[in-house]
């Protein structure tokens, strides 16, 4: 029988041989959450026997790792902002890198004379919600719109605000871009965001398996170029947007000079590129023109 510390070495290095990234990380969340301890717990237990059937439990989530089935998608929750998010197979997982978006859009709805008492958030394509909820969550006086094409999306998107206890301000709705807003919103919006679909079509096929086989393929697809939702999103925001309201979305590293000409040919000002943690480019702000006078 073996002990806590002994199962997660020698399933960290399977786990590297199978070229899974974070191995040893992989290795403790999985049987974290097979015995129901944190990964703090886990070492201060480590001589701990792992039973039979806790063992059994364990080799089954570690095999499906193995082969692909993302971690997330596994535990079925992910960390985003420093919160929990329940996460489901066939909604779209969000990914660290979406947090810069997030610390833009605080940034752009706080900052200086710009502050606004009670500002109005549009997320586009919410997935599992982390964008619309984690500005909730920042932001006691946002009021939010949240839309995707996906129901089961939008389903997952209320759940995870009831779960942090922002449901009351939060109005999420299933369709396509802005089509299921109210037209009273139209002219009234701070902030219209997205982190759209923006791989190349083409492209998406040669992706690591855990994303081509397991993120559904239509939170990917963008287009032939990878930015079709760009221009939609460019030629939507004069309507929904407030005269100096935002436009902010999460890029691909090589989309940063195509997104804020798309962009600019469409009117807006202020356009800026904000680098990841990773120094590649991830986010394109844009400011509709304020009103003249």
């Amino acid at each position: 029988m073996k002990t806590v510390r002994e199962l997660i070495l020698v399933t960290a290095d399977w786990l590297a041989g199978k070229g899974v990234e974070s191995a040893r990380l992989n290795a403790e969340r999985l049987l974290g959450d097979v015995l129901g301890l944190s990964r703090l717990e886990l070492y201060l237990h480590h001589d701990r026997p792992v039973d039979s059937g806790e063992l059994d439990r364990f080799r089954e989530l570690v095999r499906q790792r193995a082969a692909g089935v993302p971690l997330q998608t596994l535990l079925g929750e992910t960390e985003f902002y420093s919160r929990s998010f329940k996460v489901e197979p066939g909604v779209f997982i969000p990914r660290p890198e979406t947090e810069r978006l997030v610390e833009r859009c605080v940034d752009l709805l706080t900052e200086g004379s710009s502050r606004l008492i009670a500002p109005i958030a549009v997320e586009v394509g919410c997935g599992t919600g982390v964008v619309a909820v984690s500005l909730l969550a920042e932001l006691p006086t946002l009021r939010a719109w949240a839309t995707d094409v996906n129901p089961a999306a939008v389903r997952l998107t209320e759940h995870n605000a009831r779960r942090l206890g922002v449901a009351p301000r939060l109005t999420a709705l299933a369709g396509h871009l802005c089509e299921p807003l109210p037209a009273h919103l139209a002219g009234q919006v701070d902030l219209l965001v997205s982190n759209p679909p923006y791989v190349r079509r083409g492209d998406i096929d040669g992706l690591p398996p855990e994303v081509s086989r397991h993120d559904p393929r239509e939170a990917l697809d963008g287009g032939p170029d990878g930015l079709g939702y760009y221009r939609a999103l460019a030629s939507l925001a004069p309507r929904w947007l407030q005269p100096g309201g935002w436009l902010a979305v999460e890029i691909g590293a090589d989309q940063a000079e195509a997104v804020a000409d798309i962009f600019g040919r469409g009117g807006h000002l202020e356009i800026a590129v904000t680098r990841d943690y990773n120094d590649h480019p991830r986010v394109v702000t844009a400011r509709r023109p304020p009103a003249e006078g």
